[in-house]
């Protein structure tokens, strides 16, 4: 379900990652440092483009389950 309000875009965006099993951080500005995991970007229906990257803790995690 996308949301009527751009209020909630990107807790919209962070709760749908959050579904898939990964904490992401949310913004509207584009990332200055790259890393493996992204950044990726989508953009919502009010023509705002989010960057969002998996949180520091989550990369941990996945380091701590091995996952590549």
């Amino acid at each position: 379900m996308t949301p009527e309000n751009h209020a909630d875009c990107a807790n919209h965006l962070r709760h749908s990652m959050a579904k898939l099993g990964c904490e992401v951080t949310v913004s509207t500005l584009e990332p200055l440092v790259r890393n493996a995991y992204g950044p990726e970007h989508m953009t919502c229906p009010h023509g705002v483009t989010f960057w969002y990257e998996p949180t520091s803790e989550q990369i941990a995690q996945w380091a701590r389950d091995g996952v590549r």
